[in-house]
């Protein structure tokens, strides 16, 4: 099918695709043959994050309210039932079959090379799109070994997984109903993220203990799916998520703003605010190792002259994607050092530094006695 013919369906004509292409609000992309435009401004019906293939449009993944007193958050949203899902910490994907290919979309429309090496390793993809052509499975990579997150669940304790959460279809903006999705995970043994059940507003005592086990484990939260597709899915995070959050990306405070940091200091107020009802000592030593050991570290490096890094190690099934995953990372200008490469049993190990010069580069000027106005 012309690509024209795809998006007059919604609303734009040959004319207006053309000028969107010119102001770069869409980017033609390919991926071994695979041609595809990713939508990076909001246009219509598409947002930021849809993909645009002859074979049809992939809508974005939606952006997912937050609640941060989950009670209060709770009655206020739903009046019919819901269900209740583990919060993965990891990084989202699309997976669908485009001109005979599966492949591995980030939340962005590109194609990671990584996520599409791995994928088959946790989905029969030949069985479940040769039966559901126009299935796109919504999920998280989560694990230590990623490219692209340092925190991961404590319960991958090296290499990756998949965890599937949604299902959408081609051309379609809304997610499967929730019970039709269970049914289809469950069909093709797909591996989801970790499902507590079917609870309403008064469910208050139960919710709660479900909380207090992600936290208490190291996992990041709930994730809260209504019944009704009118209703919001919410989501709701532990106060450990807050931290290591914090204790994660303090390293690169000179470059990142402010507010990355407040917002999770006021959830993990609100959060002890609602869950435990005081402040005790350790949670001071915790906050306070989070946000200033990390960036310590970073000047003593500084000061060293080392320049900051952020490690990743990564296993392949296919040697040409490892080229493949470097030129993504190329195009999305990140800086890195690839530090060694080798085969063992079926899969090749990569290791790689990204390297944080801008960090690096602010507290040098620091350190070196430069003045600045704040």
């Amino acid at each position: 099918m012309q690509i024209y013919d795809i998006v007059r369906h919604v609303g734009i004509s040959e004319v207006q695709w053309q000028e969107l292409i010119e102001r770069h609000d869409v980017v033609q992309e390919e991926f071994e043959g695979v041609c595809f435009y990713r939508v990076t401004k909001k246009i219509g019906a598409l947002d930021k994050g849809a993909i645009v293939t002859g074979d049809g449009i992939l809508f974005d993944f939606p952006r997912i309210a937050r609640i941060m007193h989950l009670e209060n958050g709770i009655r206020n949203a739903y009046a019919q039932p819901f269900y209740v899902e583990e919060k993965v910490d990891g990084y989202n994907v699309r997976i669908a079959c485009i001109q005979g290919r599966v492949l591995v979309f980030s939340r962005g429309a590109y194609v990671c090379p990584f996520s599409t090496d791995r994928i088959a390793d946790f989905l029969d993809v030949k069985k479940i799109f040769r039966e559901n052509l126009n299935l796109i499975v919504c999920g998280e990579f989560a694990g230590p070994d990623n490219p692209y997150n340092i925190e991961h669940p404590p319960y991958v304790k090296e290499d990756v997984r998949f965890f599937a959460f949604d299902l959408m279809t081609m051309n379609k903006p809304h997610s499967i109903p929730i019970e039709e999705r269970y049914k289809i995970f469950d069909k093709y043994g797909m591996p989801t993220v970790r499902r507590f059940g079917r609870f309403s507003v008064t469910d208050s005592a139960p919710l709660q203990k479900i909380v207090k086990e992600l936290d208490e484990t190291g996992c990041e939260g709930m994730v809260i799916k209504p019944v009704n597709p009118v209703e919001k899915t919410l989501k709701y995070v532990t106060l450990g998520s807050c931290l290591r959050d914090i204790h994660v990306t303090a390293s690169l405070m000179a470059e990142m703003s402010s507010e990355f940091f407040t917002h999770r200091i006021i959830r993990a107020a609100m959060f002890i605010y609602e869950q435990t009802h005081s402040l005790e000592p350790e949670v001071f030593a915790k906050l306070g190792e989070a946000l200033l050991k990390p960036i310590y570290e970073s000047v003593t490096k500084a000061a060293r002259k080392e320049v900051i890094d952020e490690r990743f190690l990564l296993r392949f099934r296919e040697e040409k994607n490892i080229q493949h995953m470097t030129d993504h990372l190329y195009r999305c200008k990140v800086k890195f050092e690839i530090l060694s490469k080798k085969k063992e049993g079926g899969y090749w190990y990569v290791s790689f530094a990204r390297k944080c010069y801008a960090s690096y580069e602010i507290i040098q000027k620091h350190l070196e006695g430069a003045t600045h106005v704040d």
